[in-house]
């Protein structure tokens, strides 16, 4: 399976202090070990999972896009900016 990140360069810039100067391939590390670390333990891997697979397809709709877009994006950029 492919690795998809909750959460886009542009959102951790503007929910976060890091600047749109920032190399997203700085960041990259740092959202996914929050996303594994602390993401995927609050969701359960079965959630985490159907998720994920939901971004790599381009199906994410619903309950799971509302869920992502609104409480886990946000969540992941604080932790990966923690």
């Amino acid at each position: 399976m492919s690795y998809a990140l909750f959460v886009s360069e542009q959102r951790l810039k503007e929910t976060t202090a890091i600047t749109q100067n920032v190399d997203v391939e700085f960041l990259l590390p740092y959202l996914k070990i929050a996303q594994r670390k602390y993401i995927e333990t609050a969701l359960g891997t079965d959630l985490y999972e159907k998720i994920q697979a939901d971004i790599v397809a381009g199906t994410l709709a619903g309950a799971y896009l509302t869920l992502t877009n609104d409480y886990i994006s946000d969540t992941l950029c604080h932790y990966a900016f923690y």
